[in-house]
């Protein structure tokens, strides 16, 4: 940034505002003319940067006092940045953007524990009454011999001398404002703030083990293939008070032999006789809570399909309402006939006039010697 733009002017503070004043106006300023708060805007990266330039600079008293009195600030490669305005960045994306940003958690303080996810198989049928499902899955829990310390009985996690305790070092990196200095997380200890000289045996240090859990579900109507149903604090559970993760099921539906479904409707195939089809009749038709009466009219073609109201699943978020079953008729014919079954066949088609049908048994000889005798 030009040493021609004026700090003061970038924050749109006096030249005698307070450190309160300063910071007051960035978090403003920052939140207003973030990137991810003006996608549109090309130039909102650019004034961004001022902003973080000029706080780098007022935000500092000992920067300040030096812009103050040169009208510029010499660091060898632009204004750095230290870990408060990493924390004020931190903040802003955290309560704004929904980002973590730079914040930093606090060494040895709670962690939440992880989240699980596991399959639950449903058949067609739990899914339309609901069901509850009793299900074994292993967890962390907090290990029953050090209370979750990680150190074995009679010592203490003792303070990490590498970040002396703070779970953070301090690192130089060269960055788009210039060379900065930021926090990064301890390698030694992890961000924990402490190690652990003698740890548990049965944890080894880690002040968790796996613990088998069976837990009855309530699972309710109407669920669809891949939806989660969540267990709160039914995951892995919290370090140093913490709270634990939650249980995820995710549905799998089987494959019904009878109806295929689509959302809160299903759909099944239901064969019928040529007589069926010709006069009419009254059917049965399968559901997945009770059999349906369907009324089929006469001179029905096969493939037609009918709607039985309410014949579906419920829905998953309003159970009282049913989807419908969709019917669809296919007609059969029929593989072997007796003599009786074929000559009435024979009669009904030649009135309606198909005089050259031929039966399948004759042989072509037999065919050809009849149709002479039709001429």
């Amino acid at each position: 940034m030009p040493d021609a733009v004026d700090y003061y002017e970038a924050l749109g503070v006096p030249r005698d505002a307070d450190q309160a004043a300063i910071k007051k106006a960035f978090r403003k300023l920052a939140r207003e003319h973030h990137p991810d708060a003006n996608p549109d805007d090309p130039h909102a990266t650019e004034r961004f940067k001022r902003i973080g330039e000029a706080y780098a600079v007022l935000g500092d008293p000992e920067k300040r006092a030096q812009y103050d009195r040169y009208g510029q600030v010499n660091n060898g490669g632009g204004p750095q940045f230290d870990s408060d305005l990493f924390g004020d960045l931190g903040g802003i994306f955290q309560s704004f953007f929904g980002m973590g940003g730079f914040e930093q958690q606090r060494p040895g303080g709670p962690r939440s524990g992880d989240s699980l996810v596991m399959p639950l198989d449903l058949t067609l049928e739990e899914v339309a009454h609901g069901v509850e499902r009793d299900v074994n899955y292993r967890r962390q829990t907090t290990c029953p011999e050090c209370f979750g310390t990680g150190a074995a009985e009679g010592s203490s996690p003792e303070r990490c001398h590498t970040c002396d305790g703070h779970g953070q070092v301090r690192q130089q990196r060269r960055t788009m404002f210039g060379l900065t200095t930021v926090l990064a997380v301890c390698p030694t200890c992890h961000g924990n703030g402490q190690v652990i000289q003698n740890p548990c045996r049965r944890c080894r240090g880690e002040g968790r083990v796996q613990e088998t859990v069976n837990r009855t579900v309530k699972v309710p109507p109407g669920l669809e293939e891949g939806v989660r149903v969540k267990v709160s604090g039914g995951g892995d559970t919290g370090q140093q008070g913490g709270p634990p993760g939650d249980l995820y099921l995710q549905v799998r539906v089987k494959r019904h032999p009878t109806f295929q479904r689509d959302g809160s409707d299903l759909f099944c195939e239901l064969p019928i006789s040529f007589a069926q089809a010709a006069l009419g009749d009254t059917l049965l038709v399968p559901g997945i809570d009770h059999p349906h009466t369907l009324q089929l009219p006469a001179g029905t073609q096969t493939g037609a399909q009918f709607r039985i109201p309410g014949g579906g699943l419920p829905a998953a978020r309003s159970p009282q309402h049913r989807g419908n079953l969709y019917v669809q008729v296919l007609l059969v014919t029929p593989t072997s006939l007796t003599e009786e079954q074929k000559e009435l066949l024979f009669k009904f088609a030649h009135a309606g006039g198909e005089h050259e049908l031929e039966p399948e048994e004759k042989s072509f000889f037999e065919r050809l010697v009849d149709a002479f005798k039709r001429k």
